[in-house]
């Protein structure tokens, strides 16, 4: 979020640079200052600083007046606006933005009710008038810090090389842009012979579509393309990425940037973006239209509503070469905030808590629709790729023969794709089997183990103490070992982290016998916790997570920790007690190992009829 700069009581740096609107940013902010301080007796714009006639609107927000715009020209005849905000019938803050030309913003100082400044910004142009940089002042006015790009030049080219026999598949995305001046996005970046980019930014209308949304004018900049990129570029390692940068001044230039697609044999094409109105959208619709054989994957939104009631465009048009697709949560429903719609979402994607790329390099999380278009977006590709004759009709196609899901029903239209990544060879080595010493017991019910080691940096040694140590706690509830299977598994790097779509694809793949114990690397869970249990009770809308136990790599005293997870399943009982000495305290503690027989026969009973042990013999 965009926090204010305070400048502090006196501003007496007097900057010597004029705008080429005419003012000086100190000239502006006069302006504001003196409209502020009379505004309670005129609501007026200050005089001597404008010339002809002052237009003036409300400024509406989903409903809401936030307060008036005044447009005017300046005593130079650039134009100038001032927006009064206010809330309740309260003064709130004075924002002033000076234009070079209409549409060319160039200077921006921000009062608040005080009429003291808070925030100022200038907008620098190249020679041919092309924004290049955003500049936060200080109180004198000077720039701040280091400015915010908005054009830079393109700077890394790949090396060159001899032109692949099968040129690699190139993937349209619809966003922000896209931050270029980072290596690894812009080595990816699909290039013309001459080394120029394909892409386009159909905003700017120039060959740099880099990462940024304006905000407030075209002062402050948000960045989202690169994140979408990057998760994009992840899950499909072998694609060109084809950036554009949408047209946010002119919709209606949707239908251009889908014949550029075209033209430069993109067939897929990701829109991890939307709007409430169907007008900006009818010009895309038409050129999908025209080109069938065109993927497009489409966010359906972020709102936390069913878009078959208060429609997000593209997402609910009638387009046969139209995927939409939304943000599930670990209950296989809609995430938090994002939205849904039986008939308008085709599929649930987990798309929450996403290791991403952001604008400045660095790994980040994210979440939201937006990402799930990436990995369907990268779904499609890899597709694409292994079927190069397959068009938009036959991808739609096997993913509905693939993830059709009853799990989606209310929700989405054509299923839940617990894992967009699955498709890789897994391969389970059986180890020779833990023996387990078997703690007399006149009435021992029988637990038998079947252990994944999805993490190499778990020992065997470590695992058979954590087991044995587990198998002497329960052993208070008459509860001994059974046959324990160890195996170790071999495949993608991201399955050895915990997430409740890539589970589904390790558990599918596996010979598993339940109850399961998986020693992972980690969690991706909304909750991080280093070791977790699946009942019956809690995995329902997940029932391939059933009778489950998992531990990571970092959790503390690995027996207590899976002596605790097991209870959780074999009593299909997820709360937790206030007594020191238990096993079933919220955290767990080395000298926390008792039981009470109240809760032993809680765990034998249940964990009978659920078939997660067994008398002996």
């Amino acid at each position: 979020m965009l926090q204010p700069i305070r400048f502090g009581l006196a501003l007496t740096m007097l900057a010597q640079v004029v705008a080429a609107s005419g003012w000086t940013p100190e000239r502006l902010r006069d302006f504001a200052a003196e409209t502020c301080r009379q505004w309670a007796d005129t609501r007026a714009l200050a005089e001597g600083y404008t010339r002809g006639p002052v237009e003036t609107s409300p400024i509406v927000m989903r409903g809401v007046d936030f307060g008036t715009l005044h447009r005017a020209r300046n005593d130079a005849g650039a134009p100038l606006e001032l927006e009064v905000v206010e809330r309740d019938g309260r003064t709130l803050r004075f924002v002033a933005r000076l234009y070079r030309a209409p549409g060319e913003p160039e200077l921006l100082v921000a009062l608040d009710a005080d009429c003291a400044p808070q925030v100022a910004r200038r907008i620098n142009y190249s020679a041919d008038g092309i924004a290049r940089t955003i500049d936060t002042l200080d109180s004198g006015f000077r720039p701040r810090g280091r400015p915010d790009w908005l054009n830079p030049p393109l700077e890394w080219r790949p090396r060159k090389e001899v032109p692949p026999a099968n040129p690699p598949l190139r993937v349209g995305l619809v966003d922000s842009g896209v931050n270029y001046r980072l290596p690894a996005i812009n080595t990816r970046l699909a290039r013309a012979a001459d080394g120029a980019l394909i892409g386009y930014d159909f905003w700017d209308l120039d060959a740099l579509p880099y990462d940024a949304h304006l905000l407030g004018g075209g002062f402050f900049v948000q960045r989202h393309g690169t994140r979408t990129a990057s998760l994009l570029l992840a899950e499909a390692p072998g694609v060109e990425l084809v950036a554009y940068r949408y047209p946010r001044p002119d919709m209606r230039r949707m239908r251009d940037l889908v014949e550029h697609a075209a033209r430069h044999g993109v067939a897929l094409v990701g829109l991890p973006l939307g709007g409430y109105r169907a007008a900006e959208w009818e010009a895309f619709a038409a050129a999908a239209r025209a080109h069938p054989d065109m993927l497009f994957v489409a966010s359906a939104g972020n709102d936390g509503w069913d878009i078959d009631e208060r429609p997000v465009y593209p997402a609910v048009l009638e387009l046969d070469n139209l995927l939409v697709v939304t943000s599930a949560d670990d209950f296989a429903r809609p995430a938090v905030r994002t939205n849904w719609g039986r008939e308008s979402v085709d599929f649930l994607v987990p798309a929450e808590n996403l290791r991403v790329v952001d604008y400045s390099g660095e790994r980040t999380f994210a979440s939201g629709s937006s990402y799930a278009v990436s990995r369907t977006l990268a779904l499609a590709a890899r597709l694409k790729t292994a079927n190069p004759d397959w068009n938009a009709a036959d991808i739609i196609a096997e993913l509905r023969r693939r993830y059709a899901d009853p799990l989606a029903h209310g929700w989405a239209a054509s299923g839940y794709i617990a894992d967009p990544r699955a498709g890789a060879r897994l391969e389970q080595a059986f180890l020779p089997p833990l023996e387990i010493d078997a703690p007399p017991a006149a009435d021992g019910l029988l637990l038998a183990l079947d252990i994944f080691v999805l993490e190499p940096r778990w020992q065997r040694a470590q695992i058979e103490s954590a087991v044995r140590q587990a198998y002497e706690i329960l052993a208070q509830c008459g509860i001994v070992p059974g046959k324990v299977r160890l195996s170790v598994i071999e495949g993608p790097d991201y399955l050895r982290d915990l997430t409740v779509g890539h589970a589904r694809t390790l558990f599918a793949a596996l010979d598993r016998r339940r109850p399961s114990v998986v020693f992972a690397r980690d969690t991706h869970r909304p909750q991080p916790y280093t070791g977790e249990a699946f009942g019956r009770a809690n995995s329902v809308r997940r029932p391939w997570l059933a009778d489950s136990v998992w531990l990571m790599l970092d959790v503390d005293d690995p027996g207590v920790a899976l002596a605790h997870e097991l209870f959780h399943v074999l009593a299909n009982d997820g709360g937790h007690v206030e007594i020191a000495s238990n096993l079933m305290q919220g955290a767990t503690r080395p000298d926390g190992t008792g039981l009470a027989p109240s809760q032993c026969e809680l765990a034998r009973t249940v964990g009978r009829e659920h078939g997660l042990l067994a008398a002996p013999g």
